[in-house]
């Protein structure tokens, strides 16, 4: 009896251990790059909702949080007892692979919709600068007409004062005739009177003349620089939105401009190893940053900074910070040869986070380095 009972103990422990062994390396198996998948399609999303997705690009963004709430649903079931059951008839690699694919669409579409976003915003701020540009076109247009308008005031003004001066000559002749009525000492004081009124009439004139003459000139003057410094502006603006599309086009960075600078952001998963050192798939985006930097940025001071979440402790974070600038810089300065001079490392550890740290999507996007370039407006 006593050995039937053992029997059938050793039984259930060999079945036992045998689902074991069955499910346990098959839930191990490609377990590491779920959570990865998972993280990336979350940044991905937050990235794209950050650029304004859910107002520019609200389907695509949406299709992004279901393929990702599908792809989670499917791993919490393969981490149940009767999906680990199943994985008997299908295989838990296979289960994977459609988990990481449902993730992997689930980024794609965040990054299409970030892409839509940011060509809708870019399409507005080129919209607003064709407006500027075409109110100044207006602006010059009006000071044209009013600098003509001017000179026709000018030739009426000249055939006035003619017409003017031959009645003043007509009146003193018919005055002169007159006058030879009278006595020739009258008319001699006569005409000295008139000669001395017309001298100081025109004396008169003539300053007026030379006052009105320096006005229009200050104006004249005055419209020039302000032309002058419309044009400028708007050199600078085009220099400016130019400098912003082609930030736009380096992969993985994230453009804004503000007070006279382009701020290009990177996020350190995506230039940056485990170890912060330049990753392969990093050098090509701060390849495409050197070009950027060796076409603007000649001459001018560029600011690399670099920033943590929130976990850990300050000054470990301030460290890590600085070490991420200069892993940028110094890839900058010997890989795309910007004189090392012209770049500047800051280290801002946890400071100015861009999302919140209490999620690790948010932490993600804090993780990062800023290039500021200045645009020289």
């Amino acid at each position: 009896m006593t050995m039937k009972l053992l029997g059938k103990n050793m039984r259930g422990i060999a079945v036992a251990a045998w689902f074991v062994l069955l499910l346990f390396p098959l839930a191990a198996l490609g377990a590491e790059p779920v959570p990865v998948a998972f993280e990336e399609a979350k940044a991905a999303i937050e990235q794209a909702r950050m650029a304004g997705a859910e107002k520019n690009a609200p389907d695509d963004l949406a299709q992004a949080k279901s393929w990702l709430a599908e792809a989670e649903k499917q791993h919490a079931e393969s981490q149940s007892i009767l999906s680990r059951t199943m994985k008997l008839v299908k295989s838990n690699e296979a289960a994977v692979r459609e988990i990481l694919y449902l993730a992997s669409m689930a980024k794609v579409k965040a990054q299409i919709a970030e892409a839509k976003s940011r060509k809708f915003l870019a399409a507005a701020e080129l919209k607003d600068a064709r407006k500027d540009l075409a109110d100044f076109r207006t602006s010059l247009e009006v000071m044209k007409k009013t600098q003509a308008e001017a000179e026709a005031a000018k030739a009426v003004k000249a055939k006035a004062d003619a017409e003017r001066k031959a009645l003043e000559e007509s009146r003193q002749k018919a005055t002169a005739l007159e006058a030879q009525k009278k006595k020739e000492l009258e008319e001699a004081q006569k005409k000295t009177a008139e000669a001395k009124l017309e001298a100081e009439r025109l004396a008169l004139q003539k300053q007026k003349e030379a006052a009105e003459a320096k006005a229009r000139e200050a104006q004249s003057a005055a419209d020039k620089q302000k032309m002058e410094a419309m044009q400028k502006k708007m050199a600078a603006l085009e220099r400016e939105n130019a400098m912003r599309d082609d930030a736009a086009k380096i992969p993985h960075a994230a453009v804004k401009s503000a007070d006279g600078e382009i701020v290009i952001t990177v996020l350190a998963i995506n230039v940056l190893t485990p170890k912060n050192e330049v990753s392969p798939a990093g050098r090509a985006v701060l390849d495409q940053v050197g070009a950027f930097l060796k076409k603007y940025a000649a001459g001018s001071r560029v600011t690399v900074r670099g920033y943590t979440d929130s976990v850990g402790k300050a000054a470990a974070n301030q460290a890590l910070s600085e070490k991420r600038a200069t892993e940028v810089r110094e890839y900058l300065v010997l890989n795309q040869n910007i004189p090392s001079a012209s770049v500047a490392v800051e280290g801002l550890g946890p400071a100015n986070p861009v999302a919140s740290n209490a999620t690790e999507a948010g932490r993600a996007l804090n993780r990062r380095v800023e290039i500021v370039v200045p645009t020289g407006r």
